[in-house]
């Protein structure tokens, strides 16, 4: 009997150090945003590791950029601030969206649990980012704002920019886009082109 105790009791001990061995599970399951109705954004990532005292330095903070394309290219925005007991599950981040604390969420669906228990989140400085389909990126560094790739995700209800703006950090920067021709140009190469035409005829 004595033996079979000892067996137990090695078999116990063994499983309590390989169960604190195992990594912790500390990810960020979704990214929030909310407009600040000047051309600025606070992007917000939802984590499961509990309550924080700061916001994570782990990785950094989030990388946004065009999914698809190198992501130590995309434009970093650290983690300012945090907030603990928010939302959680999706009903929970509905209501946040529903009573205008944010303007929308996605989740990381390799990581999103739906447990009302992942309710902490860090936030960072205003930026400039407008709706589209956006890679967002902090990177496999341990812990709490783990993510093991990146990822694409569709951010809307930006009313203060242009869709497909940003990233950036000054809301006066006008969108990056192709620049239309000048109407007072259009019309000069039309009447050119109408004089050859007329010269041809003669």
């Amino acid at each position: 009997m004595k033996k079979h105790n000892k067996l137990l009791s090695a078999v116990a001990v063994g499983a309590i150090l390989g169960a604190a061995s195992l990594p912790a599970s500390a990810h960020l399951v979704s990214f929030g945003w909310k407009d600040q109705g000047n051309g600025t954004i606070i992007m917000y990532g939802q984590h499961w590791h509990g309550d924080q005292l700061g916001p994570s330095t782990a990785n950094g903070g989030v990388r946004i950029g065009v999914f698809g394309t190198d992501h130590t290219t995309w434009q970093l925005f650290q983690w300012t601030g945090h907030i603990n007991n928010w939302g959680g599950n999706t009903a929970q981040n509905d209501a946040l969206v529903t009573n205008g604390e944010l303007d929308g969420y996605a989740v990381d669906p390799g990581n999103w649990t739906n447990s009302s228990f992942d309710n902490d989140w860090f936030y960072t400085d205003p930026l400039v980012l407008g709706d589209g389909t956006w890679g967002l990126f902090t990177g496999t560094n341990c812990c709490i704002d783990t993510m093991s790739s990146p990822g694409e995700f569709v951010i809307s209800g930006i009313g203060s920019v242009d869709p497909g703006t940003g990233p950036g950090t000054d809301p006066g920067t006008p969108p990056s886009q192709v620049p239309e021709p000048g109407t007072i140009g259009l019309l000069g190469a039309g009447l050119l082109s109408l004089l050859a035409i007329r010269r041809r005829k003669q």
